[in-house]
């Protein structure tokens, strides 16, 4: 009994190497910038001279199969979790002009089921396989140039500097008195790249080495440009934001992720000074993949989210937030595991 079950697990394990990352395909690859509301906003508003340093968490986690818009069967159990901190980085390096970086430490990995009857014909014993990666995943570098159109002012029209964010406008005034301010719309153009310095030859304990979703760079330096608008008046504030990543060229495996948009509206309400409740709509699209020049399978599609966030403001320029993401429309190249949920928390300083 034991040679049996030991050489079922051998043959087991020789199948595992042999399929792919995943019977179904992990899904889209989400690009690294943040789409939290305020996060775009805050590029907008940071005062030169002053930095602002935050740090995040998501968690991401892909289980329901889709084929096209429609839920299919998930036959190998599989999922796939995403797992990134990320330490996000800006300096208001005029009135106008703010520099960002994003540095990912990612943890992604694939988890799926193989029955042992597909190598020895005995049902009934399922082996499971986890596959995935760890570490440095690919840096962001933007540059926004804001443009302010309108006055920024506050009770008694008191002027304020076009840099400042806010926050400290909402001051009450009496028992039913609350201070808010009204601002001209903001526009910014962002320029920035995606650089290669994440892994691209991490392997499984066989040696052979992992699906290209599956590794924590794309191995390529790839430019983003997009648009950005914010705009408030008193308690309530609203926003879009437009940005595309385009993929140079194949990296030195011969792999070519897709280009890649993605865009956000919200509106916000500020529910008391230390609160604020935001409602957003954030979408990712993916082009096909190409391997060695040929359009890849499962691969590309769009997602839409709506993306409700709790944000708290405190003392000091300190800024917390909770969002969660939820799809609310899918149209995937092929057949796809989808994001079921995303979970995001976020927490700023400026000083």
């Amino acid at each position: 009994m034991y040679r049996r079950i030991t050489g079922l697990f051998v043959a087991a394990l020789w199948l595992l190497s042999t399929l792919p990352a995943s019977a179904v395909e992990i899904g889209p690859r989400r690009i690294t910038l943040p789409t939290e509301n305020l996060a775009k906003e805050g590029y907008l508003t940071v005062p030169s001279g002053k930095w602002v340093f935050a740090l995040s968490y998501e968690y991401e986690i892909l289980e329901d199969a889709y084929m096209g818009e429609k839920p299919s069967y998930n036959s190998a159990n599989t999922f796939t979790e995403n797992n990134t901190l990320a330490l996000d980085m800006t300096y208001g390096l005029s009135e106008n002009i703010t520099l960002n970086a994003v540095v990912p430490y990612k943890y992604v990995y694939n988890t799926r089921e193989v029955d042992s009857a597909l190598v020895s014909g005995t049902e009934g014993v399922f082996f499971t396989d986890r596959r995935g990666s760890q570490g440095l995943g690919d840096v962001i570098v933007m540059t926004y140039l804001r443009l302010n159109f309108g006055d920024l002012t506050r009770f008694d029209d008191e002027d304020w500097a076009s840099g400042d964010d806010g926050y400290d406008d909402y001051i009450g005034k009496g028992a039913k008195m609350y201070a808010g301010r009204r601002q001209g719309a903001a526009f910014a153009l962002a320029l920035g790249l995606r650089l290669p310095t994440g892994n691209t030859d991490v392997t499984d304990k066989n040696g052979q080495r992992l699906a290209d979703d599956l590794q924590l760079g794309t191995g390529t330096m790839d430019p983003i440009f997009g648009l950005l608008y914010h705009q408030r008046y008193f308690r309530f504030g609203w926003g879009l934001s437009g940005l595309y990543r385009i993929t140079s060229q194949e990296n030195i495996h011969h792999y070519q992720f897709g280009n890649e948009a993605v865009a956000a509206a919200y509106v916000s309400y500020r529910i008391n000074r230390n609160l604020e409740w935001v409602n957003q709509l954030n979408g990712n699209w993916l082009a096909r993949d190409m391997q060695n020049g040929v359009p890849t399978t499962n691969r590309g599609g769009s997602v839409l989210f709506y993306t409700p966030s709790l944000i708290y403001v405190g003392a000091n320029n300190v800024t917390v937030q909770a969002s969660a993401e939820v799809p609310v429309y899918r149209d995937y190249n092929e057949q796809q595991l989808s994001s079921d949920y995303i979970i995001n928390l976020r927490t700023a300083l400026m000083f």
